[in-house]
Formats: structure tokens, C-alpha cells, sequence
């Protein structure tokens, strides 16, 4: 029994890792959608203001004014750029925040099971603790 305990208590420790691991993703995620959405909101900003702050480094910034509000210059990968038009940038990001809320919720739904494991497997060895505890010399003093 005693090996059994060792090898539950063991599962219980790489659960818990996988499940700070998942949550650490779940943070990532979120920051990722921030920066999409704040994305979004400056092109949209643009119809309205064609002046913006260019970082410069070490929270230093540049006025500038931009030539071209209809056509955003984006990564395609690979140190590849490619122009689009605002709208279709647009569209892309918010199709891109549907496909990260798509992954929020699979990790979401795998912390609920790993952590439904995790209570199961923690009932299980306060249960062996407690019948331990009973068959111990020390559980059947009755005097």
C-alpha cells in the first residue's frame, strides 16, 4: 500500500505542474488577445487621427504623422511582410482573437478535468491515510 501511496502522491505532483503549466498558457493567451484588441482599436483609430507615437525604446516615443491610412503592413511569417487593407487586417485579427478564445476555452476545460482528477486522486489518499491511521498500533490504544 505503501508503494501505491508513493506512486498517487507522485500523479498528484505532476497534475499540479500541468495545471500551473495550462493556467501559465491561459495568461499568455490573454495577453496575446489584449494585444489584438489594442491592435484593432489603433487601426480604427486612424479614421479619425492620422497622428501617432512611435516607440523609440526605454519608454521613449516619436510624434508621426501616417501617410497611408488605407493599407497596414503585416507579418506573414518568416520575416515576410505583406500590405492588406485596413478592414481585411482587421478582419484577420478578430478572426485570430476568435481562434485564441477557442484555445482559452480548451485549456479552460482541461484544467477543470485535470483538476477533477487531482480532488478525486486527494480524496483517495486522505481515505489510505485515514485507514493507515486506523490499522496503526498507535489508532487501536483504547485504555
Amino acid at each position: 500500500m505503501n508503494e501505491e501511496i508513493q506512486r498517487q502522491l507522485y500523479q498528484l505532483e505532476l497534475y499540479k505542474q500541468q495545471v500551473n503549466g495550462l493556467q501559465e498558457e491561459l495568461e499568455k493567451i490573454e495577453l496575446m488577445k489584449l494585444e489584438v484588441l489594442k491592435s484593432i482599436e489603433s487601426m480604427e483609430e486612424l479614421k479619425n487621427s492620422k497622428e501617432l507615437l512611435i516607440p523609440l525604446g526605454g519608454g521613449a516615443f516619436a510624434k508621426a504623422e501616417v501617410v497611408d491610412c488605407e493599407n497596414i503592413i503585416v507579418g506573414a511569417g518568416a520575416d515576410v511582410f505583406v500590405e492588406k487593407s485596413t478592414p481585411e487586417v482587421i478582419q484577420d485579427f478578430k478572426k485570430h482573437i476568435e481562434e485564441l478564445n477557442n484555445a482559452e476555452v480548451m485549456l479552460k476545460e482541461q484544467i477543470s478535468k485535470t483538476v477533477s482528477v487531482i480532488k478525486k486522486l486527494q480524496r483517495d489518499l486522505e481515505s489510505k491515510a485515514q485507514m493507515m491511521e486506523k490499522q496503526s498500533p498507535q489508532g487501536n490504544l483504547t485504555n
